[in-house]
């Protein structure tokens, strides 16, 4: 199975464990085939550095490469074209999409209410994570 994970999974995953830390598991495992971009990529790592996250970060004694590079070991990277898609409040959110297009996924799981709206875009399912 092909999935999408928007950055917020990433980053709970990463940083609180829990049922993102679970998807990141399977991924490891080979389970599920993890799909990116370096669009999708480079929002990661730019999340990552925001105030709010350092400390978390020192408290597990891990920096933002270190996670950088867990992440590219566990991706599949993708070129994407941009896409525009209306409905979409976040114009950022259209990279989320234009990864899933590119990789042919089959789920994006994501917590963003913006994206979640969708329900279904060009034939991939869009999931929070309890529905995963």
């Amino acid at each position: 199975m092909k999935v999408v994970l928007d950055t917020n999974i990433f980053i709970s995953g990463w940083l609180w464990g829990g049922r993102p830390d679970r998807v990141l598991k399977l991924a490891e495992v080979h389970l599920i085939t993890v799909c990116a971009s370096e669009e999708l990529l480079d929002e990661l790592q730019s999340t990552l550095t925001q105030d709010k996250f350092i400390s978390k970060l020192q408290a597990l004694r891990v920096n933002i490469n270190d996670l950088m590079s867990r992440t590219r070991e566990l991706v599949e990277i993708y070129p994407i074209s941009t896409i525009d898609v209306p409905e979409l409040r976040d114009a950022n959110d259209n990279m989320i999409l234009g990864t899933a297009i590119a990789a042919d996924a089959d789920v994006i799981v994501t917590g963003d209410l913006d994206l979640l709206v969708l329900q279904e875009y060009e034939g991939f399912l869009l999931l929070r994570l309890g529905s995963f």
